[in-house]
């Protein structure tokens, strides 16, 4: 349990002091937001108090599997960025005497209201546009688009009047600006990088574009509150007090299943098609309550206007498939089954629990093929499948035991909706086959793949599989590592051993897998992988950014097949070199380890406009020897006592897929607390070798002949 779910158990339990620890957690950026959003301090203080006295009245409703932040912020969302009557040209001014940074608070006020409260929380809250998008309601794309554009017009106001370039070939501000925020191609950066090598000018601008971005974070983050601000609040507070179950006397329980039992003779005289009504007689008896439980498979509970139904559960041995409906009170049944509707990133919306209340570890997911790009036809004619939760059976399950839903979030509306479905697993009709496949797969010798087996049902299939290091390869390293004193790491490099197996059509389109949250990899154990009976296509239209889907498997014992596209391997390198820090032109190296040959190195510094050294760029350059395999290198840089040395960039990821030279490392030393090391120490500890380019070959996943074999056994 983290501190802030205890801190929350304690307040509900009646101790409201603690909540003092979270307004203090939170007050400070949620202010600044709400300050630059208001016409004065004490309009913003104001929406605050008001938020965080809704957050404690709504306590009760919050599940400990979700993030408190995101919970609690976006409760505050529509308190501090509603839209009010005054006039909202009227902004609260900072106490600022500083030139540069009234200009900045300017600019920031200049912007669109809506604009301006995106990029609030993007720099203040650290939302991505991806995140953000589930709180306000705005795509990504459109929040992207938003933020640039804020910055674009921050930066016109704060720069313009500071800009001097005077070399013909000079970028422009806008240019420099999508450099200095990551956002253009490999190629495009590279050319800029040439150029800001040899352009004064350009470099200036970059300096000016740093300084103008922590001005910005220095007015984004002011005014702060105060301390007193949090006695405030809770002054206004009453503690909870603890919930007691309630005791009924036998005089009221009678009263009750006397009435129950009315109602049932009622309906199997006068109402035979109503459903039968006598196991909610023994279900309040053994509860205490009939709500939510019902007969025959139906179940649903009504939470802040959104009502939650189990309408299916399918069961077997692989899968348990719980299919759901949502509805707005009032609304339609809606048309579209949006699987957004439900928060499936909970932590554990679904488990297991026998009568004893022991729980059975379960994981749970939506299928991808719900998320998933729909093809052309199927989004214009045919009807989309209804979302589903996935559950990945455990082994071994009682006879008997309840399934319990545990949604705290539908619609983007925090709640409780709570259910509990008794199962009789003993009553399951196993579908699902498996058969046994005994397939192997040779990787250089280095690594052998045992394909176990494979599991078709309703919902999708599992192949089980294990990787071994060949006895010979395994003999090698555990000598390597005696070698050099470091037996200890034979763990960590059987651990570093994948393989890229996948489930295909007969053409080689992909079968969407089904991933699950949870997957521990053990040495020598099998490994499990999961899929849909849904596939999207082949790998060179997914090169091509073809992501729909294509099909479904009708026949999956008939149309399934295994290929394999790739694999990596980690072994121990033990290379170390020792330079000084300081400008070096090109040095030859001589130096070869897991087939790779280093040439040589070098350590060029880069200046800012006054002449002051911030950085060196180091680079190290090589080639691969292995024909049909890369490697990525774990590279590690510190000072002579193995102290950290920071660094920036790590560029040589762009040189991963170059043939011949290519740089092995590039990175960037950053000087720490404005102090540059006077030694570096270059190490190379591992090597991540990489097969996939190689053809592997494809077979089926099932043969009449393993059919029969599996049937005999």
């Amino acid at each position: 349990m983290n501190e802030e779910s205890q801190e929350i158990k304690e307040i509900l339990a009646g101790n409201k002091d603690k909540y003092f620890q979270i307004i203090n957690r939170y007050k400070d950026k949620l202010f600044a937001v709400a300050y630059h959003m208001s016409a004065t301090e004490a309009e913003a203080e104001k929406l605050i108090e008001q938020g965080f006295l809704e957050v404690y009245q709504n306590l009760e409703k919050y599940e400990e599997s979700i993030f408190f932040s995101d919970w609690l912020y976006e409760q505050f969302i529509p308190i501090i960025g509603v839209k009010r009557d005054n006039d909202s040209t009227k902004q609260a001014k900072l106490p600022f005497h500083n030139p540069q940074y009234i200009k900045m608070e300017e600019a920031l006020h200049s912007l669109a209201p809506e604009a301006k409260f995106q990029l609030l929380l993007i720099k203040l809250m650290d939302f991505t546009p991806a995140k953000l998008s589930g709180f306000i309601g705005k795509s990504k794309e459109e929040i992207e688009k938003n933020y640039s554009a804020s910055l674009k017009q921050i930066r016109r106001s704060t720069l313009s009047s500071e800009i001097q370039q005077e070399g013909e070939d000079c970028h422009s501000v806008e240019e420099l600006s999508l450099y200095f925020d990551g956002k253009l191609s490999d190629e495009a950066e590279q050319k800029m990088n040439d150029h800001l090598e040899f352009c004064p000018d350009c470099r200036e601008v970059l300096h000016l574009l740093k300084q103008e971005e922590a001005t910005l974070e220095k007015v984004l983050e002011y005014p702060k509150l105060n301390e007193s601000f949090n006695d405030q609040v809770l002054s206004k507070l009453d503690p909870y007090v603890p919930a007691k179950p309630k005791h009924r006397t036998w005089k009221y329980q009678l009263s009750v299943v006397g009435i129950l039992g009315a109602i049932f003779l009622f309906s199997v005289v006068i109402l035979p098609t109503i459903k039968p009504l006598a196991s909610m007689v023994s279900t309040y008896m053994e509860h205490g309550t009939i709500y939510n439980v019902w007969t025959e498979g139906t179940y649903a509970v009504t939470d802040e206007g959104i009502t939650l139904e189990i309408t299916d559960v399918e069961i077997d041995s692989l899968y348990m498939a719980v299919y759901y409906e949502i509805s707005r009170v009032g609304d339609e049944p809606p048309k579209k089954f949006p699987v957004e509707d439900v928060d499936f990133y909970s932590s554990k919306p679904l488990r297991i629990v026998d009568e004893a209340g022991n729980q059975f570890p379960v994981d749970a997911t939506i299928p991808d093929h719900l998320r998933h790009a729909r093809s052309l036809a199927e989004e214009e004619g045919e009807e989309k499948e209804r979302p589903y939760y996935l559950l990945k059976m455990p082994e071994e399950l009682p006879d008997e035991f309840n399934l319990e839903i545990n949604f705290a979030r539908l619609q983007g509306q925090y709640g409780k909706w709570n259910i509990e479905i008794p199962i009789r697993y003993d009553k399951v009709e196993d579908t699902a086959v498996t058969v046994k496949l005994g397939k192997t797969i040779n990787i250089d010798d280095k690594a052998v793949v045992d394909i176990m087996d494979a599991t078709y049902s309703e919902n999708g299939s599992r192949i089980r599989y294990k990787v071994n290091h060949t006895k010979e390869e395994e003999a090698r390293l555990r000598k390597l590592l005696k070698e050099h004193d470091q037996e200890y790491r034979m763990e960590e490099i059987l651990q570093g051993r994948h393989v890229g197996l996948h489930v295909t059509t007969e053409e080689e389109h992909l079968v969407l897998p089904n991933y699950f949250h949870f997957m521990v990899y053990e040495p020598n154990e099998p490994v499990e992988l999961y899929f849909s009976n849904y596939y999207i296509g082949n790998e060179q239209q997914q090169q091509m950014g073809n992501h729909q889907i294509q099909g479904k498997i009708e026949n999956p014992e008939e149309e399934l097949y295994i290929k394999m596209f790739g694999a990596s391997f980690q072994e121990p390198t033990f290379f170390s070199l020792e330079v000084p820090l300081k400008e070096t032109e090109t040095t030859p190296l001589e130096s070869e380890f897991s087939n790779y040959k280093l040439l040589d190195y070098s350590l060029t510094p880069e200046k800012d406009g006054e002449g002051n050294i911030t950085k060196y760029a180091l680079i190290i350059n090589g080639e691969n020897q292995q024909e049909g395999a890369r490697g990525d290198i774990g590279w590690s840089v510190s000072g002579q006592s193995g102290n950290y040395i920071p660094t920036e960039g790590w560029y040589h990821y762009e040189d991963m897929q170059k043939e011949g030279k290519k740089k092995l490392l590039h990175v960037d030393i950053v000087p720490h607390n404005n102090v540059f090391p006077e030694t570096l120490v270059i190490k190379a500890d591992y090597i991540y070798t990489h097969y996939d380019e190689k053809e592997w070959e494809k077979f089926p996943l099932f043969t009449q002949e393993e059919k029969n074999d599996s049937e005999s056994e």
